[in-house]
Order: structure tokens, then C-alpha cells, then sequence
């Protein structure tokens, strides 16, 4: 199979107990348990004190594995930083959604940080900079609602990806 084929690799790369390891798309054509199973294998051998350099096109896999990554567009570098701290300084707002069926919620708008309060598909959905989750999730405590749905977006590492390199997702 696939995942065997890489672990085989991945094994052939370690015999000679290397202190930096260079893996290519490892994870391409692979089945989502197969793709696991090769996730846990790089955290293993990073976590024994081998550096992984990995290439890929997956930001699942760069988000999950990389404790710094290097955002390339056009054969450049032109983003470096943690997979947190990228997504941190290239995200402007967060949405906070819940249910809150029939509530009346004006109020919210008062909220420190929010910029909007909107429904969308059954849900409330709050946007706002900074701490607004907290903030939010305070006021509704305090207001007697204490919805079980209650769920914070912020934009994903691919998004930021687009944001930074310009490109849009039917791009080349």
C-alpha cells in the first residue's frame, strides 16, 4: 500500500540516523489512516531530535507537523513564522456562532471588540478583533444564555496562504 511505501522510505531515509531529514510530499495519494499513521511517524522521529524538513502542499499537514514554516510563492520565501503566529498576525476578525433561537440580542453589538451581529443558517454569528470569544461568551453567560454550540472560527492556515500569496483557490 501507499502508507507502507512511505514508512518503507522514511525507514531507508533513518537507518544511517541522520540529524536532518528532508521528506517530499510524503503524504500525497495517501488514505486518510494511512496519512495519520505517517503524521505520527514524522512527529516520532521529530520528537527524538531529528530535523524534518517537509514539503508539502497540504496545510493540514504543515499545521500539524511544523514548528516553523516558510510560505513560498513563485520560488520565494514570502512569509516565515510559526503556523500560530502566521495565522495570528494575517487574521483581521473571528466569528463567533451559536444558536440562540428566538433571543432577542441587541446587546451584543455592545460587546468589547465585536463589529457585527448577523444570522446565518439558524445561527447567530458575531464578528469581532481581539479577544472577542471571551468576550462574548461572558456577556452571554451574564445575559442567562449559555448556548452548547457555541463555536469560534478564525481563518485556517490555508486561508492565510491565499491572503499572503494573492491566490485565489481555482488558481494555479
Amino acid at each position: 500500500s501507499g502508507g507502507q511505501r512511505q514508512r518503507l522510505f522514511v525507514a531507508l531515509a533513518l537507518v544511517n540516523d541522520p540529524e536532518v531529514v528532508f521528506l517530499d510530499e510524503m503524504t500525497t495519494g495517501l488514505d486518510p489512516a494511512a496519512r495519520h499513521v505517517a503524521w505520527d511517524l514524522i512527529e516520532a522521529i521529530r520528537d527524538r531530535g531529528t530535523t524534518v524538513v517537509l514539503v508539502t502542499h497540504s496545510m493540514d499537514e504543515a499545521q500539524r507537523l511544523c514548528d516553523r514554516l516558510a510560505v513560498m510563492d513563485a520560488g520565494r520565501i514570502v512569509a516565515m513564522d510559526t503556523p500560530r503566529d502566521l495565522i495570528a498576525r494575517n487574521t483581521r476578525e473571528v466569528k463567533v456562532r451559536f444558536t440562540a433561537a428566538g433571543a432577542d440580542l441587541p446587546w451584543l453589538r455592545e460587546v468589547p471588540g465585536v463589529v457585527g451581529v448577523g444570522h446565518r443558517d439558524g445561527q447567530v454569528e458575531v464578528t469581532g478583533c481581539g479577544p472577542v470569544a471571551v468576550d462574548v461568551a461572558a456577556a452571554l453567560a451574564a445575559h442567562g444564555l449559555r448556548p452548547e454550540d457555541l463555536q469560534v472560527d478564525r481563518p485556517s492556515l490555508e486561508e492565510v496562504f491565499l491572503r499572503i500569496t494573492g491566490r485565489r483557490l481555482d488558481e494555479g
